[in-house]
């Protein structure tokens, strides 16, 4: 297609939109490439990352949290179950309730990710000030909040 017949979007709020998906997935790959280094994708980081700060969760909540559907879990569970960073435990007051908890080695491995996970996001956003980070936070905190209450 020739540059002078490219799409052109009425709304600037769509533009800015295609400028918000392009870093997403731009800062997900450099995420997933600095993860791949300690045999994690982000997504296996993040249940670890949210099952290490609750200290194990029901499925359901993890799926809450992630914003992700249980059937989508299942499979990043297993696969974490696969290389002994997690187990599955029935609630002992419920046995249709699953609890995901860290092993000892889930627990070493999700201290020793932090870390590169901070970094990694550091460099990502090493390019605004202090101030502009601050100022996008508030902005995407008002955006996501108005997007959960509509």
């Amino acid at each position: 297609m020739a540059a002078d017949k490219r799409p052109f979007f009425s709304s600037y709020a769509t533009s800015l939109w295609i400028r918000f998906l392009r870093f997403s997935l731009q800062s997900h790959k450099k995420l997933e490439g600095d993860l791949d280094k300690v045999g994690l994708t982000p997504p296996q980081f993040y249940v670890l990352a949210t099952i290490g700060y609750a200290g194990g969760l029901p499925f359901g909540e993890i799926g809450a949290k992630m914003m992700v559907t249980v059937s989508n879990l299942t499979g990043i569970v297993d696969r974490l179950e696969d290389k002994k960073l997690v187990v599955r435990k029935r609630d002992e007051n419920d046995r249709r309730v699953v609890h995901v908890v860290l092993t000892e080695r889930g627990a070493k491995v999700y201290k020793s990710t932090i870390p590169l996970f901070e970094t990694c996001v550091s460099e990502i956003f090493a390019i605004l000030a202090s101030s502009e980070q601050k100022e996008l936070s508030a902005l995407l905190r008002k955006l996501n909040h108005e997007v959960s209450t509509s």
